[in-house]
This record gives structure tokens, sequence and C-alpha cells, in this order.
């Protein structure tokens, strides 16, 4: 009897050795899943969050560069002005300068806060000490007597203001260099706004070229004859390219109404009054428009370049703004998604532990040393009860066995179900696979139909991996709608399904995936919180007989494959 009892707690620490075991494995496999993919979705959060902080820094440094240019249109009013003009133009332009140190301060404060500090330092330094100068130069130009001013000397100082933006635009290529994210999706919103900055100054050069000249009524020299109309056309090759590498699916109304408007105003109608005052001068007749006239009738004209890039500006943070939200509910949402599954799975461990083996490990024992009770024992009365309570212990027992199987099921259904889907993992494929080796006909009768989504990695670009969660679990549903409860569907890759279904030709097969890729191309999915509708299509490789299952798979993933080649959304075997 000793003896026993003694080889029953051997086995009891055997069985609690087993679950802990188990209980193992099974966190073990939540966490191989649920890591990578808090990683992934973290990693992703933390990228948009970086696109978000240096598109603003390019938003403020841009503003900043247009400031810059801007300031070039009071300068000239001022020295181009009449005495009666001078004082009021001078005012205006003290103001505006107020207005661009104040742009300057609130750039500097947001480089330091993006992490462009090295910019920022020389935008506080260098490039304040060189706007500085070119002001010097406009205020000693305007306060040279007009008998005394010569056309270089107006020249030379809306050449040293040329001087300042280019600086700028400088600081801009720096901050393009030190981006992380102009490799990103968001690049093209990037390129766009470096192209109408370039626009914007080039707009404003057009006039300054000749402004000079005209102030003073003389002949446009050639040089500044062949700034102005390069200037002009690069400003034209600007606007083209603008809305050339501008997204498609960015050209929104506001977009194409603003782009129109670069066109009708500043091209068609403000590059015409340069070329005009380019042919009287050709021709040395009498300017139609004083410098001063010149100054106020084109500077609202390019002012329309600047609402387009303020625009995609504000386009751009605001897609930024976007991602960066979508990436962070993703990762919150993967993360407490990761965390409920393990809690989950601990649970059901020390529940099985504490309501199911404890119990049925003392009836057990209980009845291990009732049966090693000798004839002498069993006739005292308290022998004789334990006796009797042997047949409730083993009803019990037959109940907590029933108890262990079911969540035994239950465990075992866990370690093989796809989390996002409920459809079998890799590891209960494994485990068909093994099964259907050992029987006599193994694979000579059994298809593979393998379910790729078309395009499933534009739909996480542009949707999001919360969308891309809904969309792989709508196409499971379907195939679970469209294959017998016996047949195994798997969850194979991130956008890969296979289906494995026994005892059947090819032709039948074919049928089946006709049905799951209709069913599929014919149903929108509704995008939760959304009104908009996504169609998705799949493309479907089937195969049917093969001599062991590495070789039936290949043949479905060739099919699938010519199915992708002849423009997805077929099914080919």
């Amino acid at each position: 009897m000793g003896r026993s009892l003694k080889s029953a707690k051997l086995r009891s620490e055997q069985i609690s050795l087993r679950l802990f075991l188990c209980m193992v494995v099974i966190i073990s496999s939540i966490l191989y899943i649920s890591i990578p993919l808090i990683i992934q979705s973290y990693q992703e959060y933390i990228k948009t969050n970086q696109v978000l902080t240096e598109i603003t820094s390019l938003r403020a440094l841009v503003k900043t560069a247009n400031k810059i240019s801007r300031e070039r249109a009071p300068a000239n009013k001022v020295m181009s002005s009449t005495v009666e003009e001078l004082a009021a133009n001078q005012k205006e332009l003290a103001e505006f300068r107020l207005v661009v140190d104040d742009q300057i301060d609130q750039t500097i404060a947001t480089l330091n806060q993006g992490g462009f500090e090295s910019i920022a330092t020389h935008l506080q330094t260098d490039f304040k000490a060189k706007l500085n100068h070119g002001r010097e130069v406009v205020d000693a130009y305007a306060n040279i007597p007009h008998a005394q001013r010569t056309s270089a000397q107006f020249n030379h100082a809306i050449f040293t203001m040329f001087d300042v933006w280019d600086e700028s635009r400088k600081y801009l290529n720096d901050l393009m260099k030190q981006s992380k994210s102009k490799d990103s999706k968001m690049s093209n919103y990037f390129i766009s706004i470096l192209v109408l900055t370039d626009m914007r100054d080039q707009a404003g050069r057009v006039a300054s070229n000749i402004m000079a000249p005209v102030t003073f009524g003389e002949k446009i020299s050639d040089i500044n004859r062949a700034r102005c109309l390069q200037t002009q056309h690069q400003s034209q090759y600007l606007w083209a390219l603008v809305d050339t590498i501008q997204p498609e699916q960015t050209k929104t109304a506001e977009y194409v109404h603003l782009h129109q408007r670069v066109k009708t105003e500043f091209l068609d109608q403000g590059l015409p009054l340069i070329t005009k005052l380019l042919d009287q001068s050709q021709n040395n007749q009498t300017y139609f428009l004083t410098g001063t006239q010149l100054t106020n009738r084109i500077v609202d004209k390019f002012t329309t370049v600047m609402d387009l890039q303020n625009y995609i500006l504000d386009y751009s943070i605001q897609v930024a703004h976007e991602q960066n939200k979508k990436a962070k509910q993703q990762f919150i949402f993967t993360l407490c998604i990761s965390c409920l599954s393990l809690l989950t799975a601990i649970f059901i461990m020390i529940y099985t532990k504490r309501k199911v083996f404890s119990p049925l490990i003392k009836a057990r024992e209980m009845i291990l040393r009732l049966s090693n009770a000798s004839k002498e024992e069993l006739k005292t009365k308290q022998s004789r009860q334990e006796f009797l309570s042997l047949f409730e212990a083993i009803d019990r027992l037959k109940v907590m066995l029933n108890q262990r199987d079911m969540m035994e099921m239950q465990l075992k259904k866990i370690a093989n179900s796809d989390v996002l889907t409920g459809v079998a993992n890799r590891l209960a494929l494994e485990e068909y696979v093994h099964a259907l080796e050992r029987k006599p006909s193994g694979f000579l009768n059994t298809a593979v139909v393998v379910v790729d989504i078309d395009n499933f990695k534009f739909v996480n670009d542009q949707y999001g991996h919360i969308v891309g969660d809904q969309v792989i679990s709508t196409i499971a549903d379907h195939l679970k709608h469209n294959v017998r409860a016996s047949d195994l569907i798997v969850r194979y890759g991130g956008d890969e399904f296979l289906v494995v279904i026994e005892n059947i030709t090819i032709d039948a097969a074919k049928v089946i995936a006709e049905s799951i890729r209709s069913e599929i191309a014919k149903e929108p999915i509704a995008i939760s919180n959304s009104d908009e509708l996504l169609w998705v299509s799949v493309s479907i490789g089937v195969a049917v007989g093969a001599k062991n299952w590495l070789e039936l798979l290949e043949k479905a993933d060739q099919s699938m494959l010519r199915a992708k080649a002849k423009g997805k959304n077929v099914v080919e075997g």
C-alpha cells in the first residue's frame, strides 16, 4: 500500500509538471505571435510621429522662406517710391519686417523642438546676420537722394535680398538631407512643398529683375532681360511639375481651384505685364508702369502660388496627423489584444489546475488508498463508509475527467487557431498533414486551394492595419461559408489562406474556388467608422494530387502565381 501511494504521488507530480509545460508552450506561442506584431505596430507609430515632426518643421522653414521672399515687395516699393510715397511705404516695410522676424523666431523654436538644432542655430546667427545686412543695403539705398541714385545701386540692393532668400533655401536643403521621412509615402508632399517654394521665389524675381530699369525709365539690359525670361520659364516649368508629382488622391476640388488660379492670375495675367514692359524696352517706348505700380500690380498675382503652397502644406500636415493617429490606434489595439490573449490563457490554465486537475488528483489518491485497504479494514464502520464513498468518488471522477477532456480540447483549439480569424494556423496544418501522410491514399485525391488577397499592401498603406485586419477576417468568413466543416481552412501567411479538401477532383475543386472568388468580388467591405465601401478581390490557385505535401503545395502555389500574372481576381488550376 505504501508503494502504491508513493507511486500515486509521483504520478500526480508528473501530471502537474505536464500541465505546467503545456502552459509554458501556450504562453510562448502567444508571445511568439504577439511580440513581433507589437514591435511592428510600435515602430510604425514612431515612424509616423517622425514624419509629422519633420513635415511640421519643414512647414515652419518654408513659411520663413516665403516671408523673406515676400519682404522684397515692400522693399522694392520703398526703393522705387517717389518723395511723396516714401514715408507710407517705409512704414509698411517696417511693419512687415516685424512679421518676418516673428516668423523666424517661431521657426527656430519649431526646429529645436523637432530635433534640427544645428539648422536652428544657423538661423539664429548666420541667417539673421545676412538678413540684417540685406536690410541695411535696402535702407541705405532708400536714404540716397533721388538725384544721386543709379539703376546699378538699385539692382545691387535687389540682388542682396535675393542672396538672403538663397541662404534660406540652403537651410531647406539641409533639413531635407537630415530628414528620415523623405523616402516614406509622404515623399511627394515634401517634393511638392519645395517645388512650390522655389516657384514662389521665382515668381517674385520675375518683376524684381526689371524693377531697377523700369523705375529709372532705362532700357532693360541684356543681363536683366535674360534673368527675367529665365525666371518666367522656370516659374512655368515648376507650375507644371507640381501637378505632375502631386498624388491623384490629393487633387481635391480645392486643389484644382487653387492650381487653376495660379495659371489664370499669375501665368495668364501677371506675366504678360512683364512681357509688355520687356517689349516696350526693346522698342525704346515709355514704360506704361512705374516701379511702384509694377510692384502693386504683380504682388497680388503671385500670392496665388502661396495660396496653393499653403493648401498643400496644411493638407500634408492633416495626412501626417491621420497616419499618426491610425498608427497609434493600431499599436494600442495590438497591445490590448495580445495582453488579453495572454491573460486569458493564464486564467484558463490556473482555473484548470485548481478546479479540474487538483480535485482529480485528490480523488485518485483516495481511490487508490481505498482499493489497497485489507478486508479486515473494510469490516470496520469507518472503512465501510470510506468504501461506500468510493463509488461516489468514482462518479465524481468521471465528471471531472469529462471536464478535463473538454478543457484539453479548448486549449488545443486555442493553440491551433489563428487569433484574428479563428481559422486553423500552421501548427494545425502540420498535424493535419501528418494525419494525411499516414493514410494509404496519401495526397493523391487531396486538393489544396491557395487564396491570396490582391493588392493587400495597398489596403494597409491606404487605410491602415485595422482595416487590413478587417479585410482578412472578412475573407476568412467567405471561406467558411463556401467550404464544408470537414475541410481545413488555414491562415498560411499575412494575406494568404489555404483550403485543404480530401477526396475531390480538380473540376470540383475549381468550382469551389470560383464560388469563393466571385462571392468576395461582388460583396464590398464596409469600413468601420466610415461610410466608405472597400472592394477587394483574390487570386486563387488550385492543385489536386501529388506524391507528397510539398509537391502538392508547390503546384497550388504555382497556379496562384499564374492567376496573379493573368491580372488577378482569377482562379487558375
